[in-house]
């Protein structure tokens, strides 16, 4: 068997591959606020679709009512993006998200995060892909989770553009 020894880890019978280890995961940890740098801070036009819901105790004629275009608009400042980059992809201003994951690299978008509300105190997984520009982006987001012990899965589309400067 072979052995390779990569950046202080050890990797068994196959080819090397970076490992995150504790000091990648810290560097990761603290890099958010430079991922700002991906959105224009600003008055922002938020556009979403509703592709498909299987939501427990919601029958599937509310669903079809809700689906369809919603609109939203929203004000980041500099240093709101710096801090929470993800404030500008939540939909539900009410709920409390915590991010997972956001990558903003090469107009290529990832963000993971984990929220609650009102309607689903268990929790939502969201994970969301797409493209950006300073300006701009287009999202896929897949939520899943559980409401009352049952299974959630929505499936939506998203874009948002930046407008202007808050007023």
């Amino acid at each position: 068997m072979i052995d390779h020894v990569r950046r202080g880890h050890r990797i068994f019978g196959r080819r090397p591959m970076i490992m995150a280890g504790p000091l990648t995961v810290l560097l990761l940890a603290t890099a958010a606020p430079a991922l700002a740098d991906g959105f224009a801070p600003g008055r922002w036009e938020h556009k979403t679709e509703t592709v498909s819901a299987d939501v427990p105790g919601v029958p599937q004629w509310v669903v079809k009512m809700f689906a369809g275009n919603r609109s939203r608009k929203s004000c980041h400042t500099a240093a709101e993006l710096a801090a929470r980059p993800e404030a500008l992809l939540t939909q539900d201003d009410a709920a409390t998200c915590k991010a997972r994951r956001i990558v903003l690299a090469s107009g290529k978008l990832t963000f993971d995060t984990f929220c609650t509300n009102k309607r689903f105190p268990e929790g939502l997984l969201v994970a969301s892909k797409g493209t950006y520009t300073p300006d701009s982006y287009s999202i896929s987001t897949l939520t899943t989770g559980t409401k009352e012990g049952q299974p959630v899965r929505i499936v939506t589309t998203g874009t948002g553009r930046r407008i202007g400067a808050c007023k």
